[in-house]
């Protein structure tokens, strides 16, 4: 029978094979099933078991005999007790050191962490009538000042003087409490100084001429406020003679100002306002603030 390329007579043969070339191999169906891969896990498990189940045993076998054994054994290091420690102190329980002697305090003791305030042994009213003394006029919260204005503040003295120079002098002196309350705490004062001068007059005046007048402001205040503190009194005293010529210089007379703070923890800060115009009028100010750092 004559063959074809690619058909193959004798199923027993590959393709294109016959008995007289090629490699015989039986059939498929004839051919041993390959070994499934789960009957290989059982060589692979159960050594490993078993050396997990030895292992374990050891370290079962070696913690029991540390919790057990050895506890019952002498030990040659020393107890705890014999360990020096350093002498233990009585917990502050997050209470703040109390303040030196003068020293800013806490306007809200809840928050001392946040605004100071003089201490309690600061009288503003006694400064107010100490200032009365020197011949200025001391009003309260409600009553009007000499321009017409109700006082703000709780207390505020002023005065004014237009003798001896060309242009008029006014002052005034107040206090404010913590959070602006009648009962607050007595946190900062503030010293204004304004020179004004009206050119039909023959008055003129300049941004420098507040700044002397501040000076003497500065220093009446100041002997009231530290009245039986002479330290204090010193410190400001001193602090403040060598803000002094800051104070006259172009950067004093800036809205920003400059400042500087005492040992105690008090900061004194001056700044000027922009000078006011109307008509051939003028007027030019300063500021002095006292007050906790």
């Amino acid at each position: 029978m004559p063959t074809q390329s690619g058909w193959n007579p004798n199923p027993q043969w590959g393709p294109n094979q016959g008995p007289g070339g090629g490699r015989y191999a039986p059939p498929r169906g004839q051919q041993p099933p390959p070994v499934p891969k789960w009957r290989k896990w059982p060589y692979i498990v159960i050594p490993a078991v078993a050396l997990l189940l030895i292992v374990g045993g050891f370290v079962g076998l070696r913690v029991y005999y540390v919790l057990a054994v050895e506890p019952r054994q002498p030990s040659a290091e020393p107890t705890r007790e014999a360990v020096p420690t350093a002498p233990k102190t009585a917990p502050t329980n997050g209470e703040p050191k109390p303040p030196k002697p003068g020293a800013p305090v806490p306007c809200a003791p809840e928050r001392p962490d946040f605004q100071q305030c003089f201490p309690e042994d600061y009288n503003p009213d006694a400064v107010m009538d100490g200032i009365a003394t020197e011949g200025w006029n001391c009003l309260r919260k409600g009553e009007l000042t000499e321009v017409g204005s109700p006082v703000t503040e709780p207390r505020r003295c002023e005065t004014k003087d237009n003798v001896g120079q060309p242009y008029t002098i006014r002052a005034s002196i107040d206090y404010q409490t913590h959070d602006f309350r009648p009962t607050g705490k007595l946190w900062e004062f503030n010293l204004d100084v304004s020179t004004t001068a009206a050119a039909h007059n023959g008055e003129r005046t300049t941004a420098e001429d507040p700044n002397k007048s501040l000076i003497t402001v500065f220093e009446i205040t100041a002997k009231h406020i530290w009245q039986g503190k002479p330290e204090q009194l010193k410190e400001a005293t001193e602090v403040f003679e060598q803000l002094k010529p800051h104070c006259a210089s172009a950067a004093g007379r800036t809205i920003k100002g400059v400042s500087a703070t005492t040992p105690s923890g008090y900061e004194i800060s001056c700044w000027a306002t922009t000078p006011v115009a109307s008509g051939d009028i003028i007027t030019h100010g300063q500021s002095l603030k006292i007050r906790p750092a």
